[in-house]
């Protein structure tokens, strides 16, 4: 039975390319992330983001009933690499216990109506900052997470929980009366991590229970963190198919030619995307490296894990070679036809030499 606790629901989003927060401090007043409690002197980032808060605002989830209206206290992290997460924050009514909770927990895992309201707030944020962000990106997805964050838990020993059936429906959202399969349970279960004897975290795909009696948001914001990770190699994936598809596009259509090389432009803007997703590889490793703590570094590589952020980092990677190789091979192309210009210079020189020294024999 849950006697204090409440949902963390997030909503990130990608709004640009980098965000400069020392401006939007100072234009509209935020503060910098201030997280209390065990563990946080683990939690060393390189550029901390800032905190925002948004205000309350109502939910109303049709398959809740009609009658049910929720109350959400929101707030946004504002990260440097590009990435808004918004933060809806419902409390938990004490005296719920988990199998109550599990329906409650299918409808917020993914609902329209919160990433509707995400939309607004991510466009309020974004108009607000103007030019503090860097090259604006116009992609309105989001990476959804829920947190049931629980500081007060009665009647449940949380060894038994970590091995609970019922906080594996819980997780999933699955509101079955049917038993789920052992693979499945276990599987849901597998990332489960004490600190203390009082504390527990379990990490799934798109949700976790987290029990932290002293109410410290540490392992939620290394949750919210790596859920920002796996947002960004998303977009960035997408951007380089796009650009891959692009380039192999204008390669098929042009054809060569002898005085002027049709990829000279092609080949420009290669290098300029080559060099703006490697730099932001570079910005996610920064942010990688950032938990030092060996149990809050555990806990954030499960989650990097269970959301499949290496399987997306490598595929981004390996776009990343492809566009190093088809630049090579532009860059090939154009190299030859600068050298069969150079041929043709020299026949014509040559040409008129010869027709210049008959001219002056006869």
């Amino acid at each position: 039975m849950i006697q204090r606790g409440r949902f963390l629901c997030y909503r990130v989003f990608d709004v640009g390319d980098t965000i400069a927060l020392d401006d939007v401090e100072k234009m509209i007043g935020a503060r910098r992330v201030d997280i209390q409690g065990p563990l946080v002197e683990g939690l060393v980032l390189a550029v901390r983001p800032l905190e925002v808060d948004i205000g309350t605002c109502t939910l109303r989830i049709p398959s809740l009933g009609r009658d049910r209206v929720l109350m959400a206290t929101c707030s946004a992290h504002v990260f440097d690499f590009g990435a808004i997460s918004f933060m809806y924050e419902i409390e938990i009514e004490p005296g719920t216990t988990i199998e109550q909770l599990t329906p409650l927990c299918d409808a917020l895992y993914d609902a329209p109506e919160l990433d509707t309201q995400g939309r607004l707030h991510r466009q309020e944020l974004v108009n607000r900052f103007g030019t503090s962000i860097e090259k604006p990106h116009d992609w309105r997805e989001a990476e959804s997470f829920t947190i049931v964050f629980v500081e007060q838990l009665a009647g449940a020993n949380l060894a038994d929980l970590a091995k609970s059936e019922k906080v594996a429906k819980l997780l999933l959202g699955e509101t079955s009366e049917r038993a789920l399969s052992a693979a499945t349970r276990d599987d849901v279960l597998k990332n489960s991590f004490s600190y203390l004897v009082d504390d527990l975290v379990i990490v799934d795909w798109n949700s976790a229970f987290v029990v932290e009696p002293s109410g410290s948001r540490v392992v939620p914001f290394v949750l919210e963190l790596a859920t920002s990770q796996l947002l960004e190699f998303r977009y960035y994936d997408g951007i380089l198919e796009n650009e891959l598809a692009r380039v192999y596009d204008r390669v098929e259509k042009s054809r060569p030619r002898v005085f002027w090389s049709p990829y000279g432009a092609l080949m420009r803007k290669v290098v300029r995307r080559f060099m703006e997703l490697t730099e932001f590889t570079e910005r996610v490793d920064n942010s990688i490296k950032a938990v030092g703590d060996f149990y809050l570094a555990r806990v954030y590589q499960a989650a990097l894990a269970r959301f499949r952020v290496p399987e997306w980092r490598e595929s981004v990677e390996s776009k990343l070679g492809l566009i190093a190789r088809a630049y090579e091979l532009l860059k090939g192309e154009v190299e030859v036809s600068r050298t069969q210009l150079l041929e043709v210079v020299v026949v014509l020189l040559i040409a008129v030499e010869l027709v210049t020294a008959l001219y002056g024999r006869f």
